[in-house]
């Protein structure tokens, strides 16, 4: 007899439990899942890597306000995403009931991608106005498109080590459509007529290969026969993911890890601009460290199977991010190979942690079903949406808030300050956040072993309720 100790409780285990697993996914299956994803990050990435620069230095507006307008966005946004993952839930269809979100909200949001890169002649305070709607709006549909995509990971398969394949799949997509919105965005704008110009062309190309990606992983993916219907309330979706702690856990690091990663994109292109003074590089730049991430997702199932917790591989990509970080900081502006090597090294270190947080969360479907007896997937993915966002939503607009207090203005020589900031802004609150995320990560104790119970009772308590 052996006692395995999940969250909250202490089950008595007979023998080893031999691992639950399913059916393994076809490539084919797993490749299309990812496009979903990548899809979302033609439109997403551009938002996290330009917008700023775009708000502030092509569309005029002032760095106060560009701040303003993120956090309220973004914090509106992150508020919707429960209530996205429990119409999810409830919506039934003959496509299932995450994948026709895939099909219907495809267009629309790449219409509103290209709006909010548009810059019509309008007053300053017009111009401010037309932000705040336009990026309100492209936050409630990629809202409307992720959340039900994100779902569709547990709906898919219930072997957890499906499901970081499955994870870093969709790592890899994410990061490689990185790539190319890092190498290819620039350019493609700079041989437009202006910025002006470029940013709006450039945005309808993305929104046209982002349908595309959409209508692909619609086509590629299918949902697991539903064995529960999960009618249930928006009070009882909330007892759903109060209950479950290790999400909650899990949910508090995503929020530091996100916001340090917006944050760190963010200022990358500030830093080789006024830092280093090497813009041009950037593209390059963004590619050795996206190589990394993608490294870093590649390593990450081998990884976690020989670990067997995803937790404690989580903590080691933090490790690396804290310690190439603190190297950076104090490494001269003169040194520029070892400033981007240690650099890419902090990006494998992402790559992990991102792969995990993804696979972690798919599992606390399964534990939430587990403690409350109510299966719901749009509910508990929801929640890392609400994290992620009022992360991203911490570290866009605390950037413009930074640069704006250190004095940055546009398209000059910054002073010492407005640099110190912007190095500070690329590793120091990175280095920050991720000793943070690490000190609630320790708190999180759901292993191989402890899943791989909770599914057996969950597969237990449906044959019983078959039965009878």
């Amino acid at each position: 007899m052996q006692q395995v100790k999940t969250e909250e409780t202490t089950t008595t285990l007979i023998g080893d439990s031999p691992p639950v697993q399913g059916p393994r996914l076809s490539l084919a299956r797993k490749v299309g899942y990812g496009l979903g994803s990548s899809a979302s990050n033609f439109i997403w990435q551009m938002v996290s890597f330009y917008l700023v620069f775009f708000y502030t230095e092509v569309f005029g507006i002032p760095a106060a306000a560009v701040g303003t307008i993120l956090l309220a966005s973004r914090i509106f946004d992150a508020l919707n995403d429960p209530v996205m993952g429990h119409i999810a839930d409830q919506t039934h269809t003959r496509w299932g009931r995450y994948r026709p979100y895939l099909l219907f909200n495809s267009v629309p949001i790449a219409v509103i991608l290209v709006l909010t890169f548009s810059t019509p002649e309008l007053s300053a305070n017009g111009k401010i106005a037309y932000a705040a709607v336009t990026y309100l709006l492209l936050g409630v549909a990629y809202t409307a498109m992720t959340v039900p995509h994100t779902a569709l990971m547990p709906s898919i398969t219930q072997d957890t080590n499906e499901r970081s394949s499955l994870a870093s799949m969709l790592t890899i997509a994410i990061f490689s459509t990185i790539l190319v919105v890092a190498a290819v965005t620039m350019p493609l704008v700079n041989s437009f007529s202006s910025p002006q110009v470029g940013f709006t062309v450039t945005a309808c190309i993305y929104g046209a290969v982002a349908i595309v990606l959409y209508l692909v992983c619609f086509a590629s993916t299918k949902e697991l026969p539903s064995t529960q219907r999960s009618r249930h309330s928006l009070k009882e979706a909330l007892q759903l993911v109060l209950a479950n702690r290790p999400l909650l856990i899990l949910l508090v690091a995503v929020f530091f890890t996100q916001a340090a990663n917006d944050m760190r994109t963010t200022s990358a292109l500030f830093f080789l601009k006024y830092n280093l003074g090497m813009e041009s590089f950037y593209p390059v730049f963004m590619a050795i460290m996206i190589v990394s991430m993608i490294a870093g997702a590649l390593l990450s199932p081998f990884l976690g199977r020989r670990l067997g917790s995803k937790r404690n591989l989580y903590v080691i990509g933090m490790l690396v991010v804290i310690a190439t970080g603190t190297m950076v900081l104090f490494t001269p502006y003169e040194q520029v190979t070892a400033i981007v090597v240690l650099l890419a090294v902090s990006s494998l270190g992402v790559g992990i942690t991102y792969v995990m947080t993804r696979s972690m969360l798919a599992d606390m479907v399964e534990y939430g079903e587990w403690k409350t007896g109510v299966r719901g997937e749009g509910v508990t993915v929801s929640t890392y949406g609400v994290s992620n966002k009022l992360g991203y939503a911490t570290g866009g607009s605390l950037a413009a808030f930074l640069l704006a207090s250190a004095g940055y203005v546009p398209d000059v020589a910054q002073t010492p300050e407005a640099l110190a900031m912007i190095r500070y802004m690329l590793v120091l609150f990175p280095v920050i956040a991720a000793a943070t995320s690490i000190g609630i990560m320790l708190h999180y104790r759901v292993d191989a072993r402890s899943f791989n119970h909770v599914l057996q009772q969950i597969q237990e308590r449906r044959a019983v309720s078959s039965q009878q």
